[in-house]
């Protein structure tokens, strides 16, 4: 018997890079060897011009239009190796085994169901082999969770099934722990997208309350994840979203995922996690800009800037969006010395905390911000020396922190501030070109989703509106107005596809420091 299955055609340079990625989405097939291209063997939806590895899946049939490839590579987060890679149809002898066979989640639901007695199935017109076969054969594993996707139960024999059993019947919860046993988890859950607006919980809030949830989800929390096996923790309500108790989180349960060897901890009930930003975290850590900003730390500090004393080695990020540390950690461990982090939802917060510790980092949260002088004064006393410092707080506000914990200690300079919040990340900007170390100068990192033929119009929409804010801040600082600082964006960075036609990207943008300036001046003299 033969049966045809999706596989990836890649250079042998991005083998590696695929297989993890293919590991970490749960489809990678590994009953079949990665092997050499052999073409007679191929049905390819693009020609390669160079050998390549055939990389096998678990997922079947093709596609071929081009945007099933450029959907399959976002999900996976191979976005940025689209020109490398060819989708292709496998033709493999299966010997009479079926696909059920080559995915240890299909094959031990398969088990499972038919531990159920026949007659149940078969009153009401199903059976094992069709349930099975409308099953999605991907997943993901968040060590202990088993994370299905949102279109799991959406097939006719899933939705039959459902009307007399529900999920959480004592006849589905004698499948969930064999099928959850077979991928290394104790818990189970169907995911659902982080949406952009909330509706209104109908759980303990006022009316004004109601109005203020829905809107924009600023928290960034799931509202749609459905646990259907395992014990999850307190339900969310408004209270316990905003302001959980330390019961609250103790109680709660929480899953950890590990990526570049960074390992990130969250409470999927109350935090999101987005496997496809893989691609901006990698960059993160081996970006010249950011090396390159920790060398200059240490070899030219911030002579004229407001730093009072000579800065220790390295530099500063700013992260305006922090959340469980998503970006944070990839500038920590490229070797920032201090990050400091923006975040108003404690889920986050303490997902961040949680995971910082188990990389071996240290972290400080602030939760209440000092409103007077001798206040600040007396918290800045207090300070620890940490990679982290953590602000539960709107980084509208973040210049108060920033001129106290930055510009008046011996903190290495504001070198990199990440914007990082969808659909646009523009209501920060302001804040972060104030951040940015006046003397040296650095890179706004701004996250945004734009339309996939209006990338040079936003480009120069992106820096008029930077330039803008650093015109007024020169202006407030009273700068002398014989150079005028410039902004620019010098790279624009596809991360995944977001829509049809919409991408999420990332503007590296320069902000000139004085230290420009002076050396334009002194070419001019």
């Amino acid at each position: 018997m033969s049966e045809s299955s999706i596989a990836v055609l890649v250079p042998r340079a991005h083998v590696k890079q695929v297989k993890l990625a293919l590991e970490d989405r749960g489809v990678l097939d590994r009953t079949v060897k990665i092997a050499a291209e052999r073409k007679p063997n191929l049905h390819s939806t693009s020609e390669a011009s160079i050998p390549r590895m055939l990389v096998p899946t678990t997922l079947l049939g093709l596609n071929s239009s081009s945007f099933f490839k450029e959907k399959l590579l976002s999900d996976i987060g191979l976005a940025h190796l689209s020109e490398d890679i060819s989708i292709v149809t496998h033709v493999l002898d299966l010997n009479g085994s079926s696909s059920c066979r080559r995915n240890p989640l299909l094959r031990a639901l398969s088990k499972a169901l038919r531990e159920l007695s026949e007659p149940l199935l078969a009153s009401i017109d199903l059976s094992c082999e069709l349930l099975v076969s409308a099953f999605p054969e991907s997943y993901s594993v968040y060590k202990p969770l088993l994370l299905l996707p949102p279109n799991t139960f959406e097939s006719s024999p899933w939705e039959k099934l459902l009307l007399s059993h529900a999920t959480g019947s004592p006849v589905l919860q004698r499948i969930w722990p064999i099928v959850a046993g077979a991928v290394g988890a104790t818990h189970v859950a169907v995911n659902a997208g982080i949406p952009l607006q909330t509706a209104p919980s109908e759980s303990h809030q006022t009316i004004s309350e109601a109005a203020t949830e829905a809107g924009e989800n600023i928290l960034r929390r799931p509202v749609d994840l459905t646990p259907i096996y395992g014990d999850f923790g307190p339900s969310p309500t408004l209270e316990r979203i905003s302001n959980p108790t330390t019961a609250d989180i103790s109680s709660a349960f929480w899953v950890s995922h590990t990526q570049n060897g960074i390992h990130q901890v969250w409470a999927p009930l109350y935090t999101m996690f987005s496997r496809g930003n893989i691609r901006e975290k990698t960059r993160m850590l081996t970006l010249p800009s950011v090396l390159n900003s920790i060398t200059e730390g240490k070899d030219n500090g911030t002579a004229g800037s407001p730093h009072q004393n000579p800065p220790e080695p390295g530099c500063t990020a700013v992260d305006l969006y922090a959340g469980i540390g998503y970006f944070a950690f990839s500038y920590k461990k490229a070797g920032v010395s201090k990050v400091l982090c923006w975040e108003l939802n404690p889920w986050s917060i303490e997902g961040l905390r949680r995971g910082a510790q188990r990389n071996g980092w240290t972290s400080q949260i602030f939760t209440n911000m000092p409103r007077e002088v001798e206040e600040w004064d007396l918290l800045k006393k207090n300070i620890q020396d940490v990679d982290f410092l953590v602000f539960q707080e709107s980084n509208e506000k973040a210049m108060a922190a920033i001129s106290q914990f930055a510009w008046g200690t011996d903190a290495p300079p504001i070198r990199h501030v990440n914007c990082g919040f969808l659909p646009s990340s523009r209501n920060s900007w302001k804040t972060a070109i104030r951040a940015m170390d006046v003397h040296l100068g650095g890179w706004i990192h701004a996250h945004e989703n734009v339309g996939a033929t209006e990338l040079e119009t936003r480009k120069g929409d992106v820096e008029s509106e930077m330039q803008a804010h650093l015109d007024l801040w020169d202006a407030e600082r009273g700068s002398d107005g014989i150079y005028r600082r410039r902004v620019g964006v010098e790279h624009v960075e596809k991360v995944k596809t977001y829509a049809p036609g919409v991408l999420h990207v990332v503007f590296d943008v320069w902000v000139d420091g004085s230290k420009d300036v002076e050396n334009v001046l002194e070419r001019n003299r």
